[in-house]
């Protein structure tokens, strides 16, 4: 008898990124005035799109903090503030989007168990 919903590691997988990725966003808003900051990002979407066209069962995609390349400001800083914006809330929304879907899921599993 399978006991995990359709999706669900990849849906955890998902909010663990968006996770990881605010707190880089929030660092790197944090550091916009810091000489010599180099902005910081999250390596993840091209991960997991490679395990999911992947055949091996149990792959996972890690979600990696990696220095971003991008235009340099004269005191060395690399951050772009309306970037990290548009960022924290395209991120914001993909997590919305992931929980509620694996709210969903897991109601209709606990629906399913209740008999309803």
């Amino acid at each position: 008898m399978e006991t995990h919903v359709h999706g669900t590691p990849v849906l955890t997988q998902l909010l663990d990124a968006a996770g990881l990725r605010h707190r880089v966003i929030a660092q790197n808003v944090a550091n916009v005035n810091t000489p010599g900051y180099r902005r910081l990002e999250v390596s993840f979407d091209g991960d997991l799109a490679r395990a999911l066209a992947g055949t091996e069962c149990g792959t996972t995609a890690k979600p990696r903090v990696v220095v971003a390349d991008g235009p340099e400001r004269v005191d060395g800083n690399t951050v772009d503030i309306d970037r990290e914006m548009n960022d924290m809330a395209k991120n914001a929304l993909l997590y919305q989007a992931a929980a509620q879907i694996l709210t969903s899921r897991l109601a209709s599993m606990r629906a399913a168990i209740a008999g309803r």
